[in-house]
């Protein structure tokens, strides 16, 4: 599993209504991919190779981006499926995520001591003055070239494509409903 892979997977997930089939062992996988980059990450800054470690830790960031993008559009489908009532190419921890939801709504009991209540602390990032924020969008139609206020060119994009840009030049795309920002908290 890699970055390419991830994307196309939330390129066909989000262009598909229904789930699409993975393999059993997905979500195994991305485990192991993260905790391999955050490995080569450490072995970078130990070796003082920092540009590397940054690359390292960025390519992690995106995977968890991509794979929370993912489930988003998976969970979404998966209460579609409790309504109506057909589960079909769930995997894994999903099966029971389908079993809690579909007990929730027939109103049956549910175990509570089953579940642990994780609360996490929000750390809010104030950026560094003079640097550029970056976020996440979803393109929703192609876009050709486009430029910033200070004329450096982003693009073209096509319908589907996942990108980072600057906030500005997101801002407006998504008040004129050619992408859609792709919040993901850690």
């Amino acid at each position: 599993m890699d970055l390419a892979k991830l994307r196309e997977l939330l390129e066909m997930e989000l262009s598909s209504s229904e789930l699409i089939p993975l393999d059993e062992e997905f979500y195994k996988e991305f485990d192991s991919l993260v905790k391999a980059l955050k490995l080569r990450a450490e072995s970078s800054k130990e070796r003082g190779e920092k540009i590397e470690e940054k690359m390292y830790l960025a390519e992690m960031n995106v995977a968890e981006k991509l794979i929370k993008e993912i489930l988003r559009a998976r969970l979404h489908k998966i209460v579609d499926m409790v309504f109506e009532g057909r589960p079909h190419n769930l995997v894994g921890e999903e099966r029971k995520v389908f079993s809690l939801l579909l007990a929730f709504v027939n109103r049956e009991h549910i175990p509570m001591e089953e579940f642990e209540l994780v609360e996490e602390e929000v750390k809010e990032e104030i950026p560094e003055s003079g640097k550029r924020i970056w976020e996440a969008y979803l393109v929703l139609e192609d876009i050709p070239k486009i430029m910033d206020e200070r004329l450096r060119e982003y693009g073209p994009f096509r319908a589907g494509d996942l990108v980072t840009l600057p906030r500005t030049i997101g801002h407006v795309l998504v008040q004129r409903e050619a992408a859609r920002r792709i919040s993901i908290s850690h």
